[in-house]
């Protein structure tokens, strides 16, 4: 946008803000994202909202040649001295190369980046920025984005190589750009940066920001991305330029979408919108259902989320990622959405009644396309609970999701199951555990994986699907063992007060233990062991069972199956991961 435009944008979008005139008039725009009350609770953790660091970005999307261009201006206030930056283009980790930095200036005066790996530029001050003192680099931003086939599998033993699951990629209607703002790393004790994506599990995250940033984009496509809409103005060649704001926010997605519709619904304070394929307005509903009633039910238990705004967008993913979590948006795979109306297809089975073997198990299940639909309906309501429950954990409440990737997913795929519990019942969530949790680990298993501690960093495990057997599926038990110690009350209490306690801060893997052990110290032992056998050892068979003890009794829509069906259901799904 030219600056003459955005001074508009601003000074109009500014006449409606009340309060704050002590701000920068950009800062002014990045709080109106946040709820009434949460500049209070933010600054009561990091400080003046203005001393955050502030983005200010500028993009323009060419989605025939896949292209990203633009410039970014990142305004610093040193806590201490400071003698440099890091900036993590996560993109580059999976696709080096895929974003491309240029034109550093610091302060005005040009400078050259240093680049110590694909995802990391490093930014040299001297003299050094002096604590209190604020430093403004600018630079210009240059990518392509690869691209990703539209029809996703999700079945068992799919796509298995490292990589970002599509979080940097496009497809005809959809540009996902996760990272294509650098953001500044958080470091390390020893001064060094935190380390980049491994290539499986999560990117990244950052120390809380303040963004407004503005995408152009073609007539007829339109820019999604976190906090405040601000307005919508053409650019200078005609195009549409959509321009966001949002505060203390530790991570920007960008996405851009043609042909999607919307349905929007309030959850108390927050505006919640859907955004989807038109083909999947059905889903989209859901989905939006599912998203408003889960944030009012976790607003109710753990407190208040910090944006006015919460949006869940349909977009494509690869490696058989169901969705993906931002501050105040989250996006959900396209496979769930179109999973109810054809859901062999979406399972990338649509035609496997050319193979004689498994169309002989078919043809033994009954009327497995409408057990697929409802499980394909419960999954998706299962990943929006999941991604409605990192607002809290990840996104209020920071960890490092490489080094410790159960700090947060361990935690935020059980709220997931209360959730489930909450919204349904008890029988619901059991069935959801089974069919997600348990068979995760199961299918492991029987792949010929080892069992281990579940404790470790992202680049310890050997594929996604050992990853997320003992991520998603072994290590979230521990906290219903947990929750049995302490009792429902007890236990709730404790993760409300954990939120309350580390709003906007980084936890690790142990915060939440050392909460749960001084506020119940009788329990201390019992819980200390119960963490040391889900998250350190590996009993996982004698905890969660093997594939073919039944546990799969519970995948939604096949309760009513009966013992022979289900066993040829298991077969069914040895023969999909190439199982023996």
């Amino acid at each position: 946008m030219r600056p003459l435009l955005l001074a508009l944008l601003i000074t109009s979008s500014l006449r409606a803000v009340a309060g704050a005139p002590e701000l920068p008039a950009e800062v002014q725009l990045a709080v109106q994202s946040l709820r009434p009350g949460e500049r209070a609770r933010l600054e009561k953790q990091l400080g003046p909202v203005d001393k955050l660091p502030l983005y200010r970005v500028e993009l323009d999307l060419d989605p025939v040649k896949r292209t990203v261009s633009g410039k970014v201006s990142l305004t610093v206030t040193a806590k201490e001295e400071l003698h440099g930056l890091h900036l993590r283009v996560t993109p580059n980790a999976a696709h080096p190369g895929a974003v491309a930095l240029s034109g550093l200036e610091v302060e005005g005066v040009k400078k050259g980046f240093s680049v110590p790996d694909p995802s990391l530029f490093d930014v040299s001050f001297d003299p050094p920025v002096l604590p209190g003192k604020s430093v403004t680099v600018a630079f210009k931003v240059a990518a392509k984005v690869p691209s990703v086939p539209v029809a996703q599998s999700i079945a068992m033993g799919g796509d298995d190589h490292p990589g970002d699951y599509g979080a940097f990629s496009s497809t005809p209607d959809v540009f996902n750009l996760d990272g294509i703002v650098p953001m500044v790393s958080v470091l390390k004790a020893d001064g060094e940066p935190c380390d980049g994506p491994s290539g499986i599990g999560d990117l990244g995250n950052f120390d809380p920001s303040n963004f407004i940033a503005s995408v152009s984009v073609p007539s007829g496509w339109r820019a999604l991305l976190a906090g405040q809409l601000i307005g919508e103005v053409p650019d200078r060649a005609g195009r549409p330029r959509f321009t966001y704001a949002i505060a203390g926010a530790r991570e920007l997605p960008v996405l851009a979408v043609k042909g999607y519709e919307s349905v929007t619904t309030t959850a108390g304070e927050v505006q919640v919108e859907s955004w989807f394929a038109a083909h999947d307005v059905a889903s989209g509903k859901k989905a939006l259902e599912h998203a408003a009633k889960s944030l009012a039910l976790l607003e109710a238990k753990l407190g208040p989320t910090p944006y006015t705004t919460f949006r869940v967008v349909e977009a494509h993913f690869v490696g058989g990622a169901g969705g993906m979590e931002f501050p105040g948006l989250v996006t959900a795979s396209s496979t769930l959405y179109s999973g109810s109306a054809n859901p062999l297809s979406a399972l990338g089975l649509g035609a496997m009644g050319n193979d004689p073997a498994l169309a002989g198990l078919l043809s033994g299940l009954g009327d497995m396309g409408d057990m697929l639909t409802r499980l394909f309906d419960a999954t998706l309501e299962f990943t929006i609970e999941h991604e409605v429950a990192h607002q809290y954990f990840a996104m209020l409440i920071g960890n490092d999701p490489v080094l410790e990737p159960l700090a947060d997913e361990a935690l935020t795929q059980h709220v997931a199951l209360l959730l489930m519990e909450w919204r349904n019942d008890r029988a619901t969530s059991d069935q959801m555990r089974d069919a997600q949790l348990k068979a995760a680990f199961q299918m492991m298993r029987m792949s010929g994986a080892k069992d281990g501690a579940a404790n470790r960093p992202t680049w310890n495990f050997d594929s996604n699907m050992e990853y997320a057997a003992m991520v998603y599926g072994k290590a979230p038990l521990m906290f219903d063992e947990w929750r049995k110690v302490l009792g429902d009350d007890a236990w709730l209490g404790t993760l409300r007060a954990y939120v309350d306690a580390n709003r906007y801060k980084w936890v690790t893997s142990n915060t939440l233990f050392e909460l749960a052990v001084k506020r119940s110290p009788t329990a201390a032992g019992e819980l200390k062991h119960l963490r040391r056998r889900w998250w350190e050892e590996a009993h996982g068979d004698e905890d969660l069972g093997t594939l073919g003890s039944g546990a799969l009794g519970g995948v939604p829509g096949g309760a009513g199956m009966d013992p022979q069906a289900l066993k040829e259901y298991e077969e069914l799904l040895k023969q999909l991961m190439g199982g023996h």
